[in-house]
């Protein structure tokens, strides 16, 4: 949801299981599911849903939901892609920006109307465009852990939606110093892309890969990298 403000002994056991392995890794990203994607305007009558009609439309968007999905399966290759055969997207008159749920993506008609000031499609298809990376990583993304009840789980969640708005080109919030690693959205973002340039590459990738095997620990950091993650938060914010 998004708010704005292991070893073998013998050799050829070892060969053996490198080579399952690859072969695994092959078949998840030989895997690919066709989604189909909808869109629906609920609120015709407000100003962002009119603003929707004239500037955006149901074709746009459903178009441009079918060129962010494969950014976000290439990103997530370790993983098998999950089977999502119908994503339906909705304008509707609530309060907040935009959320995903059960495969479904909701967006606000009022957060729409003041993403660019009027007559500005460009600039709107822009930023929307932007936040649905966010909320179409919550679909594919891989969550065994407990989102109400762990803020480092869920900071993480939200961290790697925010991540995936970043490295897609579209930018996020500036960082800033100070507050938590499991902060979520741009804290924890910024905090993951530092992880990924400085320590390990694919690190992101490596991270939901376990997210998608075990239950969540903060050891996790630990287990790809080699350091505990309140370390690795503490060399963070001493690098600016």
């Amino acid at each position: 949801m998004r708010l704005r403000p292991a070893q073998f002994q013998k050799t050829h056991l070892r060969v053996s299981a490198v080579l399952y392995v690859v072969f695994l890794l092959s078949s998840c990203r030989a895997a690919a599911y066709d989604t189909t994607f909808t869109a629906e305007n609920r609120a015709h009558n407000t100003s962002g849903g009119k603003r929707f009609d004239n500037e955006i439309g149901v074709a746009w968007t459903v178009n441009m939901l079918q060129e962010v999905k494969p950014f976000i399966i290439k990103t997530f290759s370790l993983s098998p892609e999950k089977e999502r055969d119908l994503v339906p997207w909705y304008l509707e008159d609530f309060d907040g920006a935009a959320y995903s749920i059960n495969n479904e993506i909701h967006v606000s008609a009022g957060w729409l109307n003041g993403l660019a000031e009027p007559g500005d499609s460009s600039t709107l298809k822009f930023e929307l465009q932007g936040v649905m990376y966010h909320e179409m990583t919550h679909i594919w993304q891989n969550n065994l852990g407990d989102y109400a009840g762990d803020q480092y789980f869920r900071g993480v969640i939200e961290g790697i939606a925010t991540w995936m708005e970043l490295v897609a080109g579209f930018g996020i919030d500036p960082k800033v110093k100070g507050g938590n690693w499991y902060d979520g959205y741009t804290n924890t973002a910024h905090f993951l892309d530092w992880i990924e340039s400085t320590k390990i590459d694919s690190f992101v990738n490596r991270l939901n890969q376990k997210m998608g095997l075990e239950q969540w620990r903060n050891d996790f950091f630990l287990e790809i990298t080699g350091t505990d993650v309140d370390s690795l938060w503490s060399e963070y914010q001493a690098s600016y």
